[in-house]
């Protein structure tokens, strides 16, 4: 498994100010969203466009966040930040 998946997740989450609690209520548990984020699981892909739709991301940034790819706007602060940590 990509080991960039949990930690995007959980990075854009805080960025957001967003608790794992909430964000669990939104795609499903808490106890999902931390085995997400600590790469204990994979997210199927209902719940990659369930994550995506609460951190209010494309597939396109969520993607691009994950393999490096600097396709991104420019005004999109939040993943500017994640990608210049690569």
């Amino acid at each position: 498994m990509n080991n960039k998946k949990g930690s995007v997740i959980k990075e854009i989450r805080k960025i957001r100010g967003i608790s794992q609690q909430q964000l669990g209520v939104l795609i499903g548990s808490q106890s999902m969203v931390s085995r997400i984020e600590n790469n204990k699981t994979e997210p199927t892909d209902h719940t990659v466009f369930l994550l995506c739709n609460a951190l209010n991301i494309s597939f396109e940034e969520y993607f691009s966040a994950i393999f490096g790819k600097k396709k991104l706007k420019k005004s999109n602060k939040c993943f500017k930040s994640i990608l210049s940590r690569q």
